[in-house]
């Protein structure tokens, strides 16, 4: 197995199981604002998938994220906070998604990540990006920006569920 192969493994299954844990989720789970300063499950996800969307597609690519290119913002999101609003936890109190919306949005997702994974080779990996922490390889800033970022969103989202009755992971 070479990087680019464990890459695209180790993403396939951060993509897998957070598709396993949100799948069943209902518009009032996604919706629901937990007491404190966690954010609803929705506004999560949606971060989430936007992220890798925006992550990959900007510093891996060099092209515009799907949430702009293919107007999957406007698609998902239905409600946020007012655009004078600069505090990023009320920003992501106040969002809103079209959950059916953002099951497809993330499938989109996936593939167009997926797909660009398996057109590079280890070499590929090697390409320098600057990043907010310093300059990373592409092999480390996949891992640190998107299957990281995957996983701990995937638990908090689990943890979420979990205080709202529903089961979490699906193991």
């Amino acid at each position: 197995m070479n990087t680019v192969e464990l890459i695209q493994y180790s993403l396939g299954n951060a993509f897998g199981i957070l598709e396993q844990v949100a799948s069943d989720l209902t518009q009032e789970q996604a919706d629901w604002t937990p007491p404190g300063i966690a954010n609803p499950i929705g506004a999560l996800y949606w971060h989430t998938m936007s992220s890798v969307d925006e992550i990959v597609h900007g510093w891996g690519m060099g092209q515009a994220a799907l949430s702009q290119s293919a107007g999957w913002q406007e698609k998902v999101v239905v409600a946020s906070a007012p655009e004078e609003e600069k505090d990023p936890l009320a920003q992501m109190r106040a969002l809103r998604v079209d959950l059916p919306a953002l099951h497809d949005y993330a499938r989109a997702v996936a593939q167009a990540v997926q797909g660009w994974l398996a057109s590079l080779t280890p070499e590929d990996l090697e390409r320098t990006i600057d990043t907010p922490i310093g300059e990373l390889n592409l092999g480390q800033m996949l891992e640190t920006f998107v299957i990281w970022h995957i996983n701990a969103h995937c638990g908090e989202i689990s943890a979420l569920k979990g205080c709202q009755g529903a089961k979490g992971y699906p193991f």
